[in-house]
């Protein structure tokens, strides 16, 4: 963890050291490969800080949407296989089970190697019922519209953000799209088409065609099952288990190819281009609480 820290500042005088306190004691339990990591917090008056793992490559949203980066079909497949897996834990090995609130892309965030880890969990509520009725909280275009009219939370009004989040990964689109007849939710968008099976029309045109067109399928008819009523929404195991199917129909798609490749590349030759991105780290020094059981690195930069 050295060298790797960002904080998140929780502004506003409503905010008391008691509240972040029970945040805090909460997030320390969730420990997951597929979740970024609580290290400890900061308080300075009213200004509380929560110190997490810094995430060197930043988050999917700015991956996909962004003019700077390309993702392939393989690498966003993976990406929303291990967000789901996080959230899986959330769902179903957590005691009592934990509701994120606010799954986004610009919450999905990518180390090093792209590996993703869910971010963002200030919202995060336990669900030891059915449901909870709760203030509604969440981010426009992602907000699960039954949680928006009932105010009834359940981990299904997860699911629909996630869903939301599988159609962006497919069609790098924002979840509300503007148009000369006005605004358009992305659901609606990729219903329309799917439902003339014009799938090419809705992908991500900087794919380029490279991608198994089954594992593009599996996903887009996942994610449109995720936003669905409900009681028709699958669970987190049930998407963990399809992605990963989406991931192997990709994989062995592409191995195919590279053995192809293989044949003929000393006729033809073969090159495979990197993307890196690069980054500014800001550096600062901070009096920090370490969470239980996690170690506090010496010093690490701190992205504001």
């Amino acid at each position: 963890m050295r060298n790797s820290l960002y904080f998140v500042s929780v502004p506003g005088p409503c905010v008391t050291k008691k509240h972040i306190l029970k945040i805090v004691e909460k997030l320390s339990r969730v420990h997951h490969k597929n979740l970024v990591s609580l290290i400890g917090y900061c308080m300075d008056g009213n200004q509380i800080a929560l110190v997490y793992e810094y995430m060197q490559k930043g988050n999917l949203q700015d991956w996909i949407r962004g003019s700077a980066h390309f993702l392939p079909w393989k690498q966003r497949v993976r990406i929303a296989y291990e967000s789901a897996q996080g959230l899986e834990y959330l769902h179903k090995m957590c005691n009592p089970p934990l509701i994120h609130r606010d799954i986004k892309s610009s919450n999905i965030l990518l180390s090093t190697t792209l590996e993703a880890k869910v971010s963002d969990f200030g919202l995060v509520r336990d669900c030891s019922g059915t449901y909870v009725s709760t203030k509604i909280v969440g981010t426009p275009g992602y907000l699960d519209p039954y949680y928006a009219s009932t105010s009834q939370l359940t981990e299904k009004s997860d699911v629909y953000s996630f869903g939301v989040v599988m159609l962006e990964i497919v069609t790098s689109k924002s979840p509300i799209l503007q148009g000369p007849q006005g605004s358009q939710h992305l659901t609606q968008f990729v219903q329309q088409r799917l439902s003339r099976g014009k799938i090419e029309s809705i992908l991500d045109p900087n794919m380029g065609g490279q991608y198994n067109l089954n594992s593009v399928w599996k996903v887009a008819d996942l994610a449109l099952k995720c936003t669905d009523h409900p009681a028709k929404r699958p669970d987190m195991t049930a998407i963990v288990t399809q992605l990963k199917e989406a991931l192997n129909l990709e994989m062995s798609s592409m191995e195919t190819s590279t053995v192809a490749s293989e044949d003929i590349s000393q006729y033809v030759g073969y090159s495979r281009d990197d993307f890196p991105i690069g980054g500014e780290l800001h550096s600062g020094n901070f009096e920090m609480t370490p969470i239980k059981g996690m170690p506090l690195p010496d010093y690490g930069p701190v992205a504001r």
